[in-house]
């Protein structure tokens, strides 16, 4: 299988590469980092080039603006990369017959359910993060037939930085971490994405699917257990989500959960405490 990938040196891109590299397929990898082949998926004659040039079977669109406030700043970048560019990247895979695999969030929910969000919930972005994503699906539903939106959360893993290593930087820094108590979320390792994102391709049920670790969890109780997991002994210091003065609003509760997966016959995602114990051996070695 000819993959490519899109954002290839962000934390799931460089998953997936090193996955489908494993697994012997011929992978192609774009983005801004010195070793990937440059593809500015907002310039279009960039994607159109390298589409011409390698042909994909399977594109893994995981290029995105994910800094959510910088989004709320910038809104006219942030439409330009989630929305044209994912656009532009869907019509291409349209042309040459590759399957399109785009990676959303769990920002397209408002976090008004106060129950975990299932695949046919009406969507309510409340940011512009949240709804350039959301636009972003809509043109891969109008553009490539052949699609797999994929919608995670809260992402963290071995390439890059994420949550988790905010606290454990903070703690082993002798600090003692602000996270908030009743932010309730899917924190998600990589790694399980990555693997069901290639179990999903081989089935042809093409759609719109929730990727997360199960059963919700604030960030106070995940970042707890991390800490008690490794061993270090350092208190949080707790803030309220009511508290948390940020540019973007973000949705206060948005765990999310798959009735589709199991329907196309993909393993269920573990659940997130079996997945933070299999990060924290290998921060451990």
């Amino acid at each position: 299988m000819r993959v490519l990938i899109t954002g290839a040196g962000g934390m799931l891109g460089a998953e997936l590469r090193e996955l489908c590299t494993t697994l012997g397929y011929e992978v192609v990898t774009t983005g801004r980092k010195a070793d990937l082949v440059p593809m500015d998926i907002t310039h279009p004659e960039q994607v159109r080039t390298a589409f011409d040039q390698y042909r994909p079977e399977v594109v893994f669109h995981c290029a995105a603006m994910t800094n959510v406030d910088a989004c709320e700043r910038q809104p006219q970048l942030a439409y330009r990369v989630n929305s044209f560019g994912t656009e532009l990247i869907a019509s291409h895979c349209h042309r040459v017959g590759a399957i399109c695999v785009a990676i959303s969030t769990d920002y397209v929910f408002d976090g008004t359910k106060q129950a975990p969000y299932h695949e046919y919930d009406p969507v309510n972005p409340l940011s512009v993060y949240g709804r350039s994503k959301w636009l972003g699906e809509e043109g891969v539903r109008a553009l490539c037939p052949r699609h797999y939106i994929v919608r995670t959360a809260w992402l963290y893993g071995k390439h890059g930085k994420s949550f988790p290593h905010f606290v454990l930087e903070r703690a082993r820094a002798g600090e003692s971490p602000t996270v908030i108590v009743d932010q309730i979320g899917s924190p998600t390792y990589t790694a399980d994405v990555a693997d069901r994102l290639l179990q999903l391709v081989q089935t042809d049920c093409f759609g719109t699917y929730h990727l997360t670790n199960r059963l919700p969890v604030s960030r106070y109780e995940f970042a707890e257990r991390l800490l008690a997991r490794l061993g270090i002994s350092v208190p949080l210091t707790p803030l309220r989500f009511s508290e948390w003065r940020t540019p973007a609003p973000r949705p206060p509760y948005s765990p999310m959960t798959s009735w589709r997966l199991e329907w196309a016959g993909v393993d269920p995602m573990p659940d997130w405490m079996d997945a933070l114990e299999r990060f924290a051996r290998v921060l451990t070695g």
